[in-house]
């Protein structure tokens, strides 16, 4: 994986007016503990960053986390590796809209 690996990136606004109707895969790459007491964006699938080498996605993915420092990291990963991926830029600590607290359904 190459430091100069170019990422598509796109401001969590746009992500929110233009992908969120259209039911979107998106993987939530911070840390499990923040994911469920922090709350994430529902449906959303929590893959932390520290794990995101061994994903395979299947179609393209959104990215977020806390931030975007990690998703930037993840999704270079996951791009340098073939997939078809978008870092989604702010990460939830700009994310107004609803949350989900605690863990995913099994």
């Amino acid at each position: 994986m190459s430091i100069f690996t170019r990422i598509k990136s796109m401001p969590l606004d746009d992500f929110i007016k233009d992908v969120m109707p259209t039911d979107p895969t998106i993987i939530d790459v911070r840390r499990p503990e923040r994911y469920i007491n922090e709350g994430h964006i529902a449906g959303a699938v929590n893959i932390p960053r520290v794990e995101i080498g061994d994903y395979s996605p299947t179609g393209k993915v959104y990215i977020i986390c806390h931030s975007g420092v990690d998703s930037k990291k993840a999704s270079r990963n996951l791009t340098a590796r073939g997939f078809d991926c978008v870092n989604v830029e702010g990460g939830m600590i700009t994310w107004t809209g609803d949350r989900v607290f605690g863990k995913d359904p099994e």
